[in-house]
């Protein structure tokens, strides 16, 4: 049977890795900062996590009950889906947040592309969620 990936070379599989270069991979990359507006976003959300009231495995705690029980159930749905896939973004932010390091690149950008999307959500829906 003919390779599937002609790139993949089997005498490289299971390698070891150098202890140093094993070090350097596993440093989150250096460098994030973030901005004043993401701060606070990321404040109010480690707050609401840490008092219980987002639960970071029920999307449903995400949503503004007030404004969501008025939506039309199309609408019910897409926010549904946008609070599964938000909340998965939550936790990963919420992890970081809790490392024991400095801010890195990719908290940086996943804070704010989750407060992005969220602002773009409740432009058109109005406000949905609770962040």
């Amino acid at each position: 049977m003919a390779d599937l990936n002609p790139l993949y070379d089997q005498s490289t599989d299971n390698q070891e890795i150098a202890g140093d270069v094993q070090e350097m991979l596993n440093k989150p990359q250096a460098g994030g900062k973030l901005s004043d507006e993401d701060r606070a976003f990321l404040d109010k959300l480690m707050k609401l996590v840490e008092d219980g009231t987002i639960n970071l495995y029920q999307p449903g705690t995400l949503l503004n009950t007030a404004v969501y029980d008025g939506l039309p159930t199309e609408l019910k749905g897409k926010a549904d889906v946008h609070a599964m896939t938000m909340l998965a973004k939550i936790r990963v932010i919420v992890d970081l947040e809790r490392a024991p390091m400095d801010t890195n690149l990719q908290e940086e950008n996943l804070v704010a592309a989750l407060r992005l999307s969220k602002e773009e959500i409740e432009t058109e829906h109005g406000d949905v969620f609770i962040i």
